[in-house]
């Protein structure tokens, strides 16, 4: 199956936040909220493919009715520094001793920075209310 862009958003939430299983389940619900276009409660092959043009049109940087691995690199960059800030790469934060290897004590320790940008009131805790907001944030980047 090829990696669309939706499925690599969704595996990207899933692997750089600690967040409880109940907000992974509300970005579960936003992602087929966005997905049910017409609000029907059901996703429909048309409201797919609707959904992928978008994805399309903001893949296609030039605007020349082809999409370019430069082209992808480069949203996949966007991506990434919507997630991080700008910040070092999971692998670079967790790689505490520099040897280019992360142990897992190491993984575990780094701090992903993700749930900090969520927990907007810094009590180590996400509410549905802040995964709400941070959703809301990193569309306005778009």
């Amino acid at each position: 199956m090829p990696k669309s862009p939706i499925y690599m958003v969704m595996a990207g939430l899933l692997v750089a936040s600690t967040a409880s299983a109940a907000a992974l389940a509300e970005v579960g619900t936003r992602a087929f909220e966005r997905l049910d276009r017409n609000g029907d409660g059901v996703v429909e092959a048309a409201e797919v493919q609707e959904l992928r043009a978008e994805m399309f049109g903001r893949l296609d940087a030039d605007g020349d009715g082809f999409v370019t691995k430069e082209e992808t690199e480069a949203a996949k960059a966007r991506f990434r520094e919507r997630l991080t800030g700008g910040r070092q790469s999971l692998f670079d934060r967790s790689d505490a001793d520099g040897d280019g290897k992360v142990s897992r004590d190491e993984f575990l320790l780094a701090e992903p920075v993700i749930f900090q940008r969520a927990d907007a009131d810094g009590d180590g805790k996400l509410t549905k209310d802040e995964m709400t907001q941070f959703r809301e944030q990193l569309r306005e980047r778009r």
